[in-house]
């Protein structure tokens, strides 16, 4: 399994106009101590693990494999008119649903029926997912999937099946796992969870460019729940729509993640530098703050909550 890549790296992060001056620890194309840019990376993970502690869930693409049970239960329903059967699930926004799996809720072990592929959809998919990177970037997209009638029913009475949905939500988030010359038409990424399909940025400075997945192709596909199908997430290659523009190194985030997410973890970044006096840092003075601590630090951090603030988890 792969660790994966923080929403921010050191890179972005040195470069970002944050009012904390890191240049006591050198960019990494400079060399520098491993102890000195360890710690960087740590505060870029753990920027990354208080945005989404903060949205309640992780934003980055996953894949879930999430049990409900139903029909009656808040997150089950069965929709009048229709008879589609509704679930929402915890994790947004849904971009695929993988599988739907069901079985009688009395019924121990499980006797798990697959609900057949073209039977189900996303109520409220991001829109304009597939036409451009800027849509792919914005707070959209819902947490409800439909299923066909017939599937989610209520002959067992309240809660009476138990529902097992396999589906990839977020943004899809990685970086380059080798360098892609300009050019290139695949690169290789530690993570293609949820690019098929999907558009984003290359972000390398002055060479950041958009970039659309037309597929992909895990190194080593999971497998769903009784075999239910696989998945296409961890390490890999994408295959993208159209060459690249410029030559890119390893370790280049690659991310459909909004701005406002990555920009937001810069400053919870800058924030516990502020707030804790790093020693490996060089502490600047925010305009009208002290110097660690204080008005300075408590801005930092209502700012990047109010840019998460869309992106919170409420169901």
């Amino acid at each position: 399994m792969t660790l994966g890549t923080p929403y921010v790296t050191p890179q972005m992060l040195m470069n970002a106009p944050t009012g904390v001056s890191w240049s006591l620890i050198p960019q990494p194309k400079s060399g520098g101590t491993p102890e000195q840019m360890a710690e960087v990376t740590s505060i870029c993970w753990r920027a990354t693990s208080i945005v989404d502690a903060y949205c309640n869930q992780v934003l980055r693409s996953t894949v879930d494999n999430e049990y409900l049970q139903g029909p009656g239960a808040p997150r089950v329903g069965i929709q009048q008119g229709t008879g589609n059967g509704l679930l929402v699930m915890r994790r947004w926004p849904v971009t695929q649903v993988l599988a739907i799996q069901t079985s009688s809720n009395r019924t121990f072990p499980r006797a798990w029926s697959t609900v057949p592929a073209g039977q189900y959809d996303i109520l409220h998919p991001l829109i304009n997912q597939y036409t451009d990177s800027a849509s792919a970037t914005m707070p959209d997209g819902g947490s409800s999937i439909l299923v066909a009638p017939g599937y989610i029913v209520d002959w067992y009475g309240r809660n009476g099946q138990r529902i097992l949905v396999s589906y990839t939500n977020g943004w899809p988030h990685s970086s380059l796992t080798a360098s892609a010359a300009a050019g290139a038409t695949t690169i290789s990424v530690d993570d293609v969870t949820g690019w098929a399909g999907a558009a984003g940025f290359v972000y390398d400075g002055a060479s950041t460019e958009p970039v659309s997945v037309t597929s992909v192709a895990a190194t080593t596909p999971m497998q769903l729940p009784n075999g239910a199908g696989t998945a296409q997430t961890g390490p890999g290659t994408v295959t993208l729509s159209a060459p690249l523009s410029a030559a890119h190194t390893a370790g280049t985030v690659v991310s459909a993640l909004p701005a406002s997410v990555l920009w937001a973890t810069v400053l919870a970044a800058a924030a516990q530098a502020l707030e804790s006096g790093i020693t490996s840092v060089s502490i600047q003075n925010i305009p009208g703050s002290e110097t660690t601590g204080g008005k300075g630090v408590e801005d930092l951090i209502t700012e990047y909550e109010v840019l998460l603030e869309p992106f919170r988890r409420i169901v």
